[in-house]
C-alpha cells in the first residue's frame, strides 16, 4: 500500500515539473520529425535492406535521445528531496526504504516509457493510413519494446542511484550521464581489432546497441533480459543501502 501511494506521488510529480514537460514535448517532436524524415528517405530511395523500425532504432539520433532523456528525468528523484528538505519527513514516515526506492524507480521508468509513446503512435498511423499498409512483424515490435523497457530500466536505475548520492540535480545528471556513457562506450570495443573471443562475447552480453539491433531483427535472446534484471536489482539494492544510511542519520 505504501509503495502504491509513493508511486502515484512520484509519477504525479513529473507532471508538475517544467523540465519534464520540456523533455516530453521535445522528445515527441524529435521522434516524429525523425520518423517522417526516415520514412521519406526510405520511400524515395526505395531502400529495402532494412525496414523503418530497424533503421529508426539503430541511427545515432535515437541514442542521443536515449542518453539525454534518462539523466534529465532522474536527476531530481532524490536530489530534489534532499534540496527541499522533504527527505527527512519521508524517511521518518512509517515506510520502508525499499518502498521509497521502488516507487521512485518505477515512477521514473513509467515516465521514461511515456516518452516513447509517440513512436508507437507514429507506427500505428503509418499502418492505418498507408496504402498498401506495411507488413507488421510483431516479433520485432514486441522484442524491441521489451529491450527498451528492460534496458531503459537498467539505465533509469543508474540515474536513481546517481540522484541518491547528491542533493545537486546537475551533479546527479552528470553522474548518470557518465555512468551511461561508460556502459555505452563498452559497446564500441568490438570495433577494435585484436580483441579475443571472450572479450567480444562479454561485450555482446552487456551491449544495449547490439541487444536492440538483434531485437529489431526479431532475434530473441534471453541473456540480455537476465543481465538487465540482475544489474537493475543490484543498483537498486545499492541505492536502498545508501538511503538506509541516510535514514539512520536522520
Amino acid at each position: 500500500m505504501a509503495f502504491w501511494t509513493l508511486y502515484k506521488r512520484e509519477l504525479h510529480s513529473y507532471f508538475q515539473s517544467v523540465v519534464a514537460y520540456i523533455v516530453l514535448f521535445g522528445s515527441a517532436i524529435v521522434q516524429s520529425a525523425f520518423f517522417c524524415v526516415l520514412l521519406r528517405l526510405i520511400v524515395d530511395s526505395n531502400y529495402k535492406e532494412q525496414n523503418l523500425l530497424q533503421v529508426f532504432f539503430t541511427w545515432p539520433l535515437f541514442w542521443l535521445l536515449l542518453l539525454g532523456q534518462i539523466p534529465l528525468i532522474t536527476m531530481r528523484v532524490f536530489s530534489e528531496e534532499f534540496k527541499l528538505g522533504t527527505i527527512e519527513m519521508l524517511l521518518t514516515a512509517p515506510v520502508r526504504e525499499w518502498d521509497v526506492v521502488l516507487a521512485k524507480f518505477f515512477g521514473a521508468l513509467t515516465f521514461f516509457l511515456i516518452l516513447w509513446l509517440p513512436i508507437a503512435l507514429d507506427i500505428t498511423a503509418l499502418q492505418l493510413f498507408s496504402n498498401p499498409a506495411p507488413v507488421i512483424v510483431w516479433s520485432q515490435i514486441i522484442l524491441t519494446a521489451l529491450i527498451i523497457t528492460f534496458g531503459g530500466g537498467f539505465y533509469v536505475s543508474l540515474g536513481v542511484f546517481a540522484s541518491v548520492l547528491t542533493k545537486n540535480q546537475i551533479v546527479a545528471a552528470v553522474l548518470c550521464f557518465a555512468f551511461i556513457i561508460v556502459l555505452f562506450g563498452i559497446s564500441i570495443v568490438k570495433w577494435f581489432q585484436h580483441e579475443d573471443a571472450s572479450t567480444l562475447a562479454w561485450v555482446s552480453y552487456v551491449s544495449l546497441p547490439e541487444h536492440l539491433q538483434n531485437s529489431v531483427q526479431g532475434i530473441f535472446d534471453s541473456r540480455p533480459f537476465v543481465f538487465y534484471v540482475t544489474m537493475t536489482a543490484l543498483v537498486l539494492m545499492l541505492t536502498q543501502r545508501i538511503l538506509q544510511g541516510r535514514r539512520l542519520q536522520a
